[in-house]
């Protein structure tokens, strides 16, 4: 069997750190990063990409894991969504719709080949915000404070990381993936959906409300 590259067990430091950090990210994506910050260690440092490699030590690499997971700072990575701040009205009708939008982002993934173990973080992850996202409610009981129609408080950060996650479905799908097992007619209605959750969820996150 022959030894793994420099590159490869990098890539896999790197995917650990973020993994971590409570989020995931391709495969790809994470050589591209390195790749880039060899590049740019080496033209900083005027040395060769051999001698900038050795900069890349494991603080740097948490660091570069940090920039990337803090970027979606409002999604509060890593925190437990259960006991986070719930001031976030969203009805209940609109949650159950939601659910279902997960359901169907896991369709999608389910035909995605390139990065298997990629694949299985993100659909894992998917799961987590679904069960969070019926958790919380069925540990309420709905109310008509806010809305005309009965609603539950979530933390606006599952609210966001919701809806990065349909938003990249939607991405998915209009780039021609199609869900396992799904209706192709019934799929291309699937993109001007989930955007239209999207953009109510991040309203909804926006938007203080009393429980």
């Amino acid at each position: 069997m022959a030894a793994r590259s420099w590159r490869d067990k990098r890539i896999d430091d790197l995917l650990a750190a973020v993994s971590d950090l409570g989020m995931t990210m391709s495969r790809p994506a994470a050589g591209d990063l390195l790749d880039e910050r060899v590049q740019f260690v080496a033209e900083q440092m005027r040395v060769t990409a051999s001698t900038a490699r050795r900069y890349l030590t494991d603080d740097a690499l948490a660091g570069m894991a940090s920039e990337i997971v803090f970027g979606f700072v409002e999604e509060t990575p890593g925190a437990d969504l259960m006991s986070a701040p719930r001031t976030a009205a969203v009805p209940v009708r609109f949650a159950g719709r939601v659910f279902a939008g997960l359901g169907e982002v896991v369709r999608i993934l389910l035909v995605e080949r390139d990065d298997l173990e990629h694949t299985r973080d993100r659909v894992a992850q998917i799961a987590h915000a679904q069960s969070y996202l019926g958790l919380l409610v069925h540990d309420q009981v709905a109310t008509t404070g806010f809305y005309d129609e009965p609603s539950v408080q979530m933390p606006p950060a599952l609210l966001l990381r919701i809806a990065r996650i349909l938003e990249t479905a939607a991405d998915l799908v209009e780039d021609g993936l199609i869900g396992y097992e799904a209706d192709p007619e019934e799929s291309a209605g699937l993109p001007s959906a989930f955007r239209r959750d999207v953009r109510l969820m991040r309203t909804m996150a926006e938007q203080e409300s009393s429980a």
